[in-house]
């Protein structure tokens, strides 16, 4: 679980995300983001999950959500935004847990939210 300080959970928020921010996305998952300013000092970023019924059932959906939750609270310290979306594809529903990190973190890189070494890196 995200720590509560750190969900989007408004409406208006996740509006917020989408019509003002970045996105970028692959056949998993597309990514919105507000990129935090380079010379502001931010907190760790907001985060929010979209998974539609497109993706399954509830017990499909709620899967793919504990999945992406996840691994987004393992790349939390090291991004560098103020609110990132992650909008769940129907392909989703059928990867594992590692094409979907490899795709976060692929798409994170692509909008130069982490290090190029990204957690390799953090653990070092």
């Amino acid at each position: 679980m995200l720590p509560k300080e750190n969900r989007l959970r408004k409406s208006a928020e996740f509006t917020s995300v989408f019509r003002g921010g970045k996105s970028s996305g692959n056949y998993l998952l597309t990514m919105h983001v507000i990129p935090v300013a380079e010379d502001t000092k931010a907190d760790l970023p907001k985060v929010g999950f979209v998974v539609g019924k497109r993706v399954g059932n509830s017990v499909v959906r709620h899967q793919v959500i504990r999945k992406l939750r996840h691994i987004m609270r393992e790349y939390l310290p090291i991004i560098k935004a103020q609110a990132l979306v992650v909008r769940a594809r129907p392909a989703a529903a059928t990867a594992d847990y590692q094409q979907l990190q490899v795709a976060i973190e692929k798409e994170l890189r692509k909008l130069s939210l982490i290090p190029v070494a990204g957690k390799a890196a953090e653990k070092c």
